[in-house]
């Protein structure tokens, strides 16, 4: 038998061929694991956002200095990557708090961070994510988005 998906609706026909295989060769080897990828967490589905998007703007023609010259100007030039569309984004969806702390994607903040950064809320998260979503929908960028990630939880919770 190749692999298969096995689940409620096809079960009992999986033990009809493992039975029909057992009658013919008296031993074989069974072998299962779950199909799941893991649980998608909302940094873990930004930073690969981000990787898609980076794609997207450089392959758009977007760049980045090598160094920014006292008087503003560019020296050298490098590709956009997935850190610059990450610090981007953060800066334009997430932004800042009240106090003008820089939010965060980390779970928590460095002690030394503490002035100038906090960790963002799942709710500030969901809401970034979101933005981020309709920004790319805008400009017909195709997100990957799994069905057990934290934010597609969240986003079904709020349908209900």
């Amino acid at each position: 038998m190749k692999d298969k998906q096995v689940s409620d609706h096809n079960l009992q026909d999986v033990f009809d061929t493992l039975q029909s295989e057992i009658k013919e060769h008296k031993l074989i080897i069974i072998n299962s694991q779950p199909i799941s990828t893991g649980k998608w967490s909302m940094a873990r589905l930004w930073r690969a956002w981000m990787s898609t998007t980076a794609k997207y703007m450089a392959g758009n023609g977007a760049i980045m200095p090598l160094y920014i010259k006292p008087d503003g100007s560019w020296y050298g030039k490098r590709p956009f990557d997935h850190n610059d569309a990450h610090e981007l984004f953060t800066r334009k969806h997430l932004n800042v708090d009240e106090s003008g702390r820089r939010l965060s994607w980390a779970k928590s903040v460095k002690k030394e961070n503490e002035d100038k950064e906090r960790a963002a809320t799942k709710g500030e998260r969901v809401n970034a994510l979101r933005k981020h979503e309709n920004w790319c929908v805008d400009k017909g960028i195709v997100l990957f988005n799994p069905r057990d990630s934290v934010y597609k939880q969240l986003l079904d919770k709020q349908e209900e």
